[in-house]
């Protein structure tokens, strides 16, 4: 399947975990991709894994809470692989804490990645978008924290929940230029970022049997996500948010 030929992703927080399961599956869909990250060596081994799948990669060493960094990262990528077709805001962090003991620089922390990090990357690129004049495609990774609120989570369902909306009104601004504007909720997804062993077979399988569909996510089911949106498929979707998590958010997960 081919649906992205001959189209271009810039994609934050590339070099690991959901973004690197974006870009490969945005090149195994014949994308060319430009890889922003705050680890220039990771993004390069995304980049690598790209080439080998036969699309052109470009790599950008940028920090999401800086509009010129995510400009510039914009800029590279056209530069080098062509127009724009579709962005994906998902460079994301979190902080330990519950509201009794987190910091206010640990809270304004999240706020800057997760919340403005995502309003920079969709500004920079829907402005690049606009400027071609062929519409596009802006994706935003939110989380299943947008649903639901989880003890030891407050800033980032806050921010998460922030992307779920700020998606719905960038959505209504866009939609004149054909650019549609679409979140995606991930729930448990065995990559690093949830701090879970999942290297472990059998934590990740006990971790699976709290999920309906009984087992883990994985990077490639958030990615196949992304690629549905960003292909002629998805043209009539904007505004939306698609959680992908194996039922956890309506099966009492986390209360």
């Amino acid at each position: 399947m081919n649906r992205l030929q001959g189209k271009v992703a810039f994609i934050t927080g590339a070099g690991s975990g959901l973004g690197r399961g974006m870009a490969l599956r945005f090149a195994e869909e014949g994308a060319d991709i430009g890889c922003f990250d705050l680890s220039l060596e990771t993004a390069e081994e995304t980049a690598e894994l790209v080439r080998t799948l036969g699309q052109k990669a470009v790599t950008f060493k940028g920090d999401v809470r800086n509009s010129k960094d995510l400009v510039a990262g914009v800029e590279k990528t056209v530069s080098e692989l062509g127009d724009l077709w579709v962005a994906c805001a998902n460079a994301g962090i979190n902080a330990t804490g519950t509201i009794l003991t987190l910091t206010e620089e640990d809270w304004q922390r999240v706020i800057d990645v997760n919340l403005t990090g995502v309003f920079l990357t969709c500004q920079a690129a829907a402005r690049q978008m606009v400027e071609q004049g062929k519409g596009g495609r802006l994706i935003s990774t939110a989380s299943v924290a947008a649903e639901k609120g989880f003890a030891g989570l407050v800033p980032y369902c806050a921010t998460k929940a922030g992307v779920r909306m700020m998606t719905r009104s960038m959505a209504q601004e866009l939609a004149g230029h054909k650019i549609t504007v679409n979140s995606i909720g991930p729930g448990l997804i065995a990559t690093n970022f949830g701090g879970g062993n999942f290297q472990d077979p059998e934590y990740k399988e006990q971790q699976g049997k709290t999920i309906p569909l009984g087992r883990i996510g994985e990077a490639t089911d958030v990615a196949a996500m992304a690629a549905f949106i960003a292909s002629d498929d998805g043209e009539y979707a904007t505004g939306s948010y698609f959680l992908i998590d194996g039922g956890m958010a309506d099966a009492g997960f986390g209360s």
